[in-house]
């Protein structure tokens, strides 16, 4: 007598039911790998916002906090403002002596704000008795920094837009031997707001830092 064997195999709902689990395990696997990448990339933007907002601010700092004769003023027009105090126009050449605080930063939302200071020596400009300008143009989002006489030049990454910024000065009146001038020291703050400039719908980072003149003019 011949036995004959019967093969078994998968049924076709098996393996209709095996197809559905894995498109649905591949789904899930898949959905997650993407939200992975995309929260890597909102990381990287994040850290290269930040990155590039404090070397912003710090290259303002290590010059202003040696400064002399602070000089804050916000306007609307780059030509605006008394000749030798136009601190954002280029080209202009700027009066040694003026001073000027501003409290209240640029509490008018004026297009241009920021401040003006005479170096400490002569170790950035090699020119005695010159200003050093760093200031906000709101029309396209960015810090300029510019020297007496010569156009300002931008101090921020070209990836990153500048939504927001603003200088408080005060006791920017040099101290006079003999303590007839008021005895505080002069401070700045500085506040920057900023996103990545090809995401216009991006978070926005912000980043303030306060600065005392270290070297008193007595």
């Amino acid at each position: 007598m011949i036995r004959k064997s019967l093969q078994s195999g998968f049924t076709l709902i098996e393996m209709i039911v095996s197809l559905a689990v894995f498109s649905v395990v591949v789904t899930i696997s898949v959905g997650a790998l993407l939200v992975l990448i995309a929260t890597n990339q909102q990381l990287q933007n994040e850290q290269s916002v930040m990155t590039n907002l404090s070397f912003a601010l710090d290259s303002m700092t290590r010059e202003i906090r040696t400064g002399v004769n602070y000089y804050c003023d916000a306007q609307n027009s780059k030509n605006a403002g008394p000749n030798g105090r136009k601190i954002f126009r280029d080209g202009d050449d700027l009066d040694f002596a003026p001073v000027q605080d501003c409290y209240d930063g640029n509490a008018g939302n004026r297009n241009y704000q920021g401040m003006s200071f005479v170096e400490g020596g002569q170790s950035i400009t090699r020119t005695p008795d010159t200003r050093v300008v760093y200031f906000y143009d709101s029309t396209d989002g960015k810090i300029y920094r510019r020297v007496s006489g010569q156009d300002a030049q931008s101090i921020v990454s070209s990836g990153l837009y500048i939504t927001d910024a603003e200088f408080f000065v005060s006791g920017s009146e040099p101290l006079e031997a003999g303590g007839a001038a008021s005895q505080d020291q002069s401070i700045v703050t500085i506040y920057l707001q900023a996103r990545d400039i090809n995401d216009t719908a991006a978070k926005s980072y912000e980043i303030q830092t306060t600065v005392v003149q270290r070297t008193l003019d007595i």
